[in-house]
């Protein structure tokens, strides 16, 4: 992964995710279509939203992304057009749980655990304690 990344989608998902980017050296760009941190209850929202842009998120939301390229995302933002390098494009947008290919293990005899948001949408943090469980309890 490169230092530049466009993430697309500021729900949950998209605003922890960029946060955890951003904390982590990358530069970040987070486009979102309308407004930010949705469905979350809103003091966690301004959290979110203050803990991304505190770790030097740049968020541009009310955005039509219109182009993705080798080199990095296109989007409209009113009658202007932007862009923003990306090494690496996320599509975090949707916040919704599957295991289809851990049912199917274990349909066929295996054990699996499943971690993070594929068994329950959480916060980062969640996501992170299921994995720290999972290999524990290996």
């Amino acid at each position: 992964m490169g230092k530049d990344v466009v993430v697309i989608g500021g729900s949950l998902v998209g605003l922890e995710l960029a946060e955890f980017l951003a904390e982590r050296g990358r530069r970040v760009t987070l486009l979102h279509e309308q407004q930010l941190g949705l469905p979350l209850a809103m003091p966690r929202r301004w959290t979110a939203v203050r803990n991304a842009t505190e770790h030097g998120v740049e968020i541009h939301r009310n955005v039509s992304v219109t182009r993705i390229t080798e080199s990095g995302v296109e989007w409209t933002e009113g009658e202007q057009i932007h862009f923003a390098p990306a090494d690496m494009v996320v599509h975090a947008d949707g916040t919704t749980s599957a295991a289809p290919l851990a049912d199917e293990l274990r349909e066929a005899g295996f054990s699996v655990d499943v971690v993070s948001d594929a068994g329950e949408v959480n916060y980062i943090h969640g996501a992170i304690h299921s994995s720290w469980k999972a290999t524990v309890d290996l």
